[in-house]
């Protein structure tokens, strides 16, 4: 993952009390119920973070 990306989507997440999200030079790190979670790719990210949401993600 872009780390530029990575600062981005940690931005947006930084008012969020459910998720905290770390930004790394490779991917982002996601605690949420106390568990942690690393994500190097974006795709697996949002995947994530919709499926904790309980929302349908698209497999294309």
């Amino acid at each position: 993952m872009d780390g530029t990306r990575a600062r981005k989507i940690e931005n947006s997440f930084s008012g969020s009390l459910n998720f905290i999200v770390r930004s790394y030079c490779d991917g982002l790190q996601v605690c949420y119920h106390h568990h942690t979670h690393y994500f190097v790719r974006e795709t697996s990210f949002w995947s994530y973070v919709y499926k904790a949401a309980g929302l349908p993600v698209s497999d294309h």
